[in-house]
């Protein structure tokens, strides 16, 4: 449970996730690599590598030399719902300074009144190499900033339906410093927060973030409620699989990718080449061509770990007739006819076997026909390296809120049962 805290408190952006990720596993004895560079990793040995602040592959290898060897894989993303701010962000209204923001990804917007914000990302800061910039990983470790609510006597009609406005109504207030603040105002600020001069600072990748602090709720305290669930838990628990399922032979490799929440068309996301020009950078150390290549990855399997829809007790028509998936009864398989998940019948057999191995709960999800639930990174990796694959999570409510709620049991699960993966 350590680490899930850890990782749930430290992932206040991507590049703070992927932070966190390394530190983890360099305590655990993992050496970095560099994707920029020719990279040798020798048979035995455990690596990671960020080909971007954003974006980590990890991964360990078996001490037998193998020119036809499958890999197990597992993916999730770092990326969450949250507010990104604009460039030229300082405006005032009613006498408050005010914050230009943009919403990234599927938000749930009403559960953002009222919560203590805090800033972090990336600051890009003059390098000696003008095509080399200095980029700063930044949180402000306290609150900046809160959306107000508006009082119910303004807005009746809050309780029934009421439809926000997010360039009008999810606009953060900052403070009440007065004329101040003006264009340049929060460069200045960032320029204190990050001690240097603010001429320093070319541009800037920030979010607000909920600042609430993750806890153990309920009678027997088996709930967790946090910030950020979807997707850190499943970072976490990629990070513990790898480390306690290493094999003495055979790759196993996590990867952890940003902007899933934005469809991950980006040089960061799933949808990209980055897996398999590390995966090519590996199976070149083990002295493979192309073909050994092509037929170690038709044999390879992986999992995408991304959060599940809980069934939820007040809205019990909101999943499936008879495939649902219940918090605190273990890790979901999402499973589509229309294959809008990587899940097909081999993968979902193997992980059936896991779980009656080693006693793992599992349970499987469909979505409603006429409720179409979140997308994933399954699909978008096996459309890229043919392989099969399975979309898995813990069940979890209220996705996409300020504050999503899972079971511990769940996660521990998943940790489980991705070690497994990794062992078997």
């Amino acid at each position: 449970m350590d680490t899930l805290f850890d990782c749930l408190k430290r992932g206040t952006a991507p590049e703070r996730a992927v932070a966190f990720a390394r530190e983890y596993l360099a305590g655990e004895g993992f050496e970095e690599l560099y994707y920029d560079r020719l990279f040798a990793p020798k048979l035995g040995g455990r690596y990671f590598i960020t080909p971007f602040p954003d974006v980590l592959f990890a991964f360990t290898m078996g001490r037998k030399r193998a020119y036809i060897q499958p890999v197990r894989m597992a993916f999730a993303h770092v990326d969450q719902p949250c507010f990104k701010v604009k460039a030229r962000p300082e405006f005032r209204s009613m006498e408050s300074d005010m914050l230009n923001v943009e919403v990234y990804g599927g938000m749930m917007d009403h559960t953002w009144f009222d919560r203590p914000l805090g800033l972090a990302g990336t600051v890009a800061l003059k390098g000696e190499d003008v095509f080399k910039p200095e980029l700063v990983t930044y949180d402000s470790e306290r609150p900046v900033a809160i959306i107000p609510g508006i009082a119910i006597h303004m807005q009746r009609d809050a309780n029934s339906g009421w439809k926000i406005d997010r360039q009008k109504e999810l606009m953060p207030v900052t403070g009440l410093s007065g004329a101040a603040w003006t264009e340049g105002a929060f460069a200045q600020f960032l320029a204190g927060e990050l001690d240097v001069d603010e001429s320093e600072i070319l541009s800037y990748d920030l979010n607000l973030y909920n600042f609430d602090e993750p806890q153990l709720v309920g009678i027997t305290e088996e709930l967790v409620s946090s910030p950020r669930l979807d997707n850190l838990a499943s970072v976490s628990a990629l990070l513990e699989a790898l480390v306690e399922g290493e094999r003495s032979n055979g790759i196993n490799l996590i990867g952890l990718f940003n902007h899933e929440e934005v469809g991950s068309f980006t040089r960061s996301g799933a949808d990209s080449e980055l897996l398999g020009g590390v995966l090519e950078g590996i199976f070149r150390t083990l002295g493979c061509d192309k073909e050994m290549y092509r037929a170690s990855m038709a044999g390879s399997v992986y999992l995408s770990v991304d959060g599940a829809h809980g069934a939820h007790p007040n809205y019990p028509d909101r999943c499936d007739t008879t495939t649902r998936a219940y918090v605190g009864k273990g890790v979901a398989i999402k499973a589509s006819g229309t294959f809008k998940y990587a899940t097909d019948a081999a993968v979902q057999a193997i992980l059936l076997g896991l779980s009656e191995k080693y006693d793992v709960p599992l349970q499987i999800i469909n979505d409603r026909n006429n409720i179409r639930g979140g997308s994933t990174l399954g699909p978008m990796v096996g459309s890229h390296i043919p392989m099969r694959g399975c979309d898995i999570g813990v069940p979890m409510w209220a996705m996409h809120s300020a504050r999503e709620t899972m079971a511990l049991s769940d996660y521990e699960a998943l940790c489980q049962l991705v070690t497994a993966f990794f062992l078997n």
